[in-house]
This record gives structure tokens, C-alpha cells and sequence, in this order.
């Protein structure tokens, strides 16, 4: 190894794979990082595969080989977790037991300056408009993925003392390698602007490279040692109806809107979560995730995170959303 390479702070990113971690291990890389990937055997690793980075198929199940990986490093972004399960106590092994084994590995390391949890917004609570949540409010989560996010963080408070963590709450991610956005851009395409209930809803956005941004900023900064921050955008909500409209324009057609009622969304929640229980895959759509969605906001404020750590977006939702459509076009994807 040479010297250049030895110097070179080190980070270690688990869930890198992932669309929200591929896009951190190439900032990190375009930073002069040395590269630790925690990967799974079984891992798809499309989006990091041409990287030069260093890949360690342990998985996140023992510490001992954890604690091997983390040697010598600088920082620790945990960003692997479950979004979606078919059974509850599969949300706390994914979110609250994985981030046991990772904070568990890094005791006694002395070369760690930081380990940055990724939480979530469902981790604290739904909004008015006008009136997003911060860092001060409440939890009160609406769903079993909130409330093992509501666990990992009292989880890893509990090692602060031993250990410098700092906590993100993303809001709803999207941009280049998202799937999730993808079927919003290809409903409007289609012709049709879905919208729930008869009330505008709200929402906070955040553009992928903008989050992973603040992850290293929160990462290198000293005064975010056991702090919480709203990673979102500069506005702090929008409401759904602009950003499908905003979409609908970007990709040049005319789209119908549609109003689908509250208790239609806890139907077809209810019908899928029943035949998804024969499935192989959990259903996108639940009765928590019902829920969710009839929820009139899900918006959060970035103000901490901007005057703290200098976080601030680089793309405004146009251009991010219009980023995000010219790579599924080149990519095939829609």
C-alpha cells in the first residue's frame, strides 16, 4: 500500500450498495476518502463495481468482524437498514439490531472521529402545513418503520457517552438509481397525476446528492457530535400536487389529475397486506403505509442542519427532479 494511500482518512459505509449509499461512496471518493464498503455476499453491486473501493462481504451480523473492518478508520456511515417487511420484529432486527452490532464494533477504536446514524422523518412525527417539524418536536410515528427508527436512536444515545455519533433524518430521497420516485414519473407519464384524499398534502423532498453532502458535513463537523439533524431542502415543504406538476411539464405531456379517497387507499392497503402475506416480497402498500399517505403533511425543517454545519441545497426540486429524468431516459428506465 503506498504512503498516499495509508495517509487517506478513512470512511466505511455500510448499505453502500444502495441508492443512497452509491452516491456517498462516490462523494466520498471525489473527496480523497480511502473506501471501506460493508456489503453482503449476496449484494447487487451494479453502481460500485467500476469504484476503487475495498469490499467486506461480512454483513452486519458479527461484531468481531466489524470490529476488524472499522480498524484505523475516520468515520462510520451507517446507512444500511429495512424499509419494507413482511413482520414487525424484522423492522427492529434490520434498524435497531444491525446499529447494536455496528456501535458495538466501534468501541475501543481510537482513530473514529465519527459515526453518523441515518434515521428517518418517520421517525419523529407528521406536520401541519406551514408548520414542519424539527429536531425539538415530538415523536409520535405513524408507522413499525418509525418506530424501530424511534429505537435506533434512543439505541444509539445510549452510547454517546462512550462513542461520537451523529443522527440524520432524512426526509423522502429521490434522484438518479431511486426506484421509488421512478413509478411517480411513470404514473404522470402515463397520463395520470394521482392525488390522495380531497385536501392537499405536504411533503419534504431532498435531492440525493444534496443529502449525502450534508452526511459529510454532519460527519466532519465536531460540533455534531451527539447531535440530530433534518437533512431536507431549503423549502421546507411542497405540496404534492406542485411536485406532479412539476413533473408532468418536465416530461412535456398533459396529465388528468385524480383525487382517490382515504378509506379507497385503506382498501387496497388492506387487500395487498392480506395476499402479501403469500408473497415473496413484502407489499408497497400496507395499512401503516395507508396511514402514512393520509397523513396531510410529512414535512420537516433543515434550519439546525444549514446554520450548524453550512448545509445547503445545491439543486432546487426542478433541477433535481429534471437530473433524476434525464438519467432514467439515458438509463432505460422510462
Amino acid at each position: 500500500m503506498s504512503a498516499n494511500h495509508q495517509n487517506k482518512p478513512i470512511a466505511v459505509v455500510t448499505g453502500a450498495n444502495g441508492f443512497v449509499g452509491s452516491h456517498l461512496v462516490e462523494l466520498l471518493l471525489s473527496r480523497g476518502y480511502r473506501v471501506k464498503c460493508i456489503i453482503r455476499k449476496t449484494s447487487n453491486l451494479r453502481w460500485l463495481k467500476d469504484l476503487e473501493v475495498e469490499f467486506h462481504d461480512c454483513g452486519l451480523s458479527n461484531v468481531e468482524n466489524l470490529h476488524a473492518v472499522f480498524q484505523d478508520a475516520t468515520y462510520i456511515f451507517h446507512i444500511a437498514g429495512v424499509v419494507t417487511a413482511k413482520k414487525p420484529d424484522l423492522f427492529y432486527k434490520g434498524n435497531v439490531e444491525t446499529t447494536r452490532h455496528v456501535l458495538d464494533a466501534a468501541i475501543g477504536i481510537p482513530s473514529i472521529q465519527k459515526i453518523l446514524i441515518t434515521s428517518s422523518l418517520a421517525a419523529s412525527a407528521s406536520a401541519t402545513p406551514g408548520n414542519p417539524v424539527t429536531e425539538a418536536t415530538p415523536s409520535a410515528p405513524a408507522s413499525t418503520y418509525g418506530k424501530s427508527k424511534v429505537e435506533q436512536e434512543k439505541l444509539s444515545h445510549t452510547y454517546m457517552d462512550k462513542l461520537p455519533i451523529t443522527i440524520i433524518r432524512p426526509p423522502v430521497v429521490y434522484g438518479e438509481r431511486d426506484t421509488e420516485v421512478l413509478l411517480l414519473f411513470k404514473t404522470i407519464k402515463k397520463g395520470l397525476k394521482g392525488l390522495v384524499g380531497f385536501n392537499d398534502k405536504f411533503l419534504s423532498l431532498v435531492y440525493v446528492r444534496d443529502l449525502v453532502n450534508g452526511f459529510v458535513l454532519a460527519a466532519e463537523s465536531e460540533k455534531a457530535v451527539g447531535q440530530t439533524y433534518f437533512l431536507g431542502s431549503e423549502q421546507a415543504e411542497y405540496s404534492i400536487e406542485d411536485v406532479n406538476n412539476i413533473i408532468a411539464d418536465l416530461l412535456g405531456g398533459r396529465a388528468i389529475k385524480v383525487r382517490i379517497p382515504h378509506a379507497m387507499i385503506y382498501v387496497v392497503g388492506a387487500v395487498s397486506q392480506f395476499f402479501g402475506k403469500f408473497a415473496s416480497k413484502p407489499p408497497t402498500l400496507h395499512i401503516e403505509k395507508a396511514r402514512e399517505m393520509t397523513r396531510v403533511s410529512w414535512s420537516c425543517s433543515s434550519e439546525k442542519a444549514m446554520r450548524e454545519l453550512g448545509y445547503s441545497e445545491g439543486q432546487t426540486l426542478r433541477e433535481g427532479l429534471s437530473r433524476t429524468l434525464d438519467w432514467y431516459k439515458r438509463e432505460g428506465w422510462l
